[in-house]
Parts: C-alpha cells; structure tokens; sequence
C-alpha cells in the first residue's frame, strides 16, 4: 500500500510539470523573451519564424516593385453582416457569422476573421502606418491570402466608428461583442491598386503559404480612433523580415 502510495505522488508530480498544455507555457507576445526575436524557440511548431536566407517571412518593407499589367482587381463579395469581436490576447479579432469571399482567377477564398496592427506591420519605403488591417482568406486547401491595409490619421473613418460603438474588448476576458450589419466590404480603399508578394502569417506559427495583398492607398482614421485601438493593443506588430530577393509585383507604381 505504501508503495502505491509513493508511486502515485510520483505520478503527480511529473504531471505537475508536463501536463500543462504547451500553449499555457509558451504564449508568444510581442515584447521580452517571448517576443518576435524567441518566437522560433517557443514551439516546434514555430520553427518557420526564424530568420532564413532562404524564408518568406513578413512582414517586408515595401521599397521597390515590378509592374505586373497582367495582375485584375480583386473580386470582393462581402455583404453587410454580423461580426463576433473577442480579445484574443495579441489583437481585437473579429470573426463573421456568415460567409464573405475573395475570387481571384478560378480560386475561390473564405473570409475567415480580420484583425489588427499598431503600428502597421507593413512599410512602404520605410514609412509605417499607424496601424494596419488584415483580413484573412482560405481556400479549401489551407492556402493563405491576406489583405493589408494601412491607415494613416486623418478623417474619421466610419468602418472603424461601428467597431468602438459597438464597443472593442478591451480584455481576453471581456465578453464576445457582435457587431450587426457591418459593411466591411466599404472598410476598403481602391482594390484595383496594391501590391502582391509571396509571404507568411505575421504571427505564430508564421505559416509561409500567404498570397500577400497590401493595398497602395491608405485608408485614414482620427486620432481618437487611433488611440482607442492603441490603448488595447499596444506595439502588436511584428519587425520587419528580409525580402530575400522576394519580387513584389504592383498593378500600378
């Protein structure tokens, strides 16, 4: 009985220290030792987040492009309709209740969520934004494309004013929030004009199977839009990655 006992204890106390989920344990952030420099030593899993002469990671600097006449505009059907917004501890994230999808070519892609940067992750010649919108598509085959869009004070920007009416959650632990009839087609400046380079997801694990979409126009936003984001997400973006010889390609200059 006694030597039960002791085997049992023995049990949990290894399980005190290996039966925690890895994810408890390693929760990536943007600052310290678990910021965007140790992201690759966190998890097997993010091992593309490292630096690689060979990698296609993003974000990149935007400073040289090629014209691509053959490049259309983006097929975009996004009708108004409801939003979940949660706190998922690295952005304000919101997720739609129907479908909306991106068409380009003969490919077909699924809004999955769109989310938040600031500052924008994205540069153009060196220049950020004060923060970036990025909306996620997938295809039936895990296949990433991403558009970007980077905002810029300026006019209040209707878009963002439902998202803080409705009311932004400002913790993980703050309820879901849904935000009925939104047109997030309309949050877009001209989707004719962008910019398109073979990238990753700008987070954990850095999956490099992303068709990129950073729109040339900026979109504008006040201040107080600005800070209302800020004060919730903080410096939520990524440092730039090397281009490595990546082509961007642009439908216009």
């Amino acid at each position: 009985m006694k030597r039960t006992t002791r085997l049992l204890i023995a049990v949990l106390v290894l399980c005190v220290g290996s039966c925690i989920p890895a994810t408890a344990q390693h929760e990536f952030t943007y600052n310290g030792d678990t910021g965007p420099g140790y992201w690759s030593d966190l998890e097997s899993d993010f091992s593309a987040c490292a630096p690689s002469p060979t990698g296609r990671q993003s974000p990149i600097d935007i400073d040289s492009v090629v014209l691509d006449p053959g490049l259309g505009g983006l097929n975009l059907i996004l009708n108004k309709m409801a939003y979940t917004l949660i706190n998922n501890g690295h952005t304000i994230q919101a997720t739609p209740q129907e479908g909306g999808t991106l068409t380009i070519g003969s490919e077909i892609y699924t809004l999955s969520q769109f989310h938040f940067h600031t500052l924008s992750e994205h540069t153009v010649e060196g220049t950020h934004g004060v923060m970036e919108l990025h909306a996620v598509f997938i295809d039936a085959k895990n296949n990433y494309v991403v558009i970007g869009m980077l905002y810029k004070i300026g006019k209040q920007s209707k878009f963002l004013g439902n998202l803080i009416a409705a009311g932004l959650p400002k913790l993980t632990t703050s309820a879901p929030v849904t935000v009925n009839k939104l047109d997030f087609e309309k949050a877009f400046t001209d989707t004719n004009r962008y910019y398109t380079y073979p990238g990753s997801l700008t987070t954990p694990p850095c999956t490099e199977s992303v068709k990129w979409i950073v729109l040339k126009e900026w979109a504008e936003l006040s201040s107080e839009q600005f800070e209302a984001f800020r004060t919730i997400l903080g410096d939520d973006f990524r440092p730039l990655q090397e281009r490595n010889k990546r082509v961007v390609r642009a439908t216009v200059w």
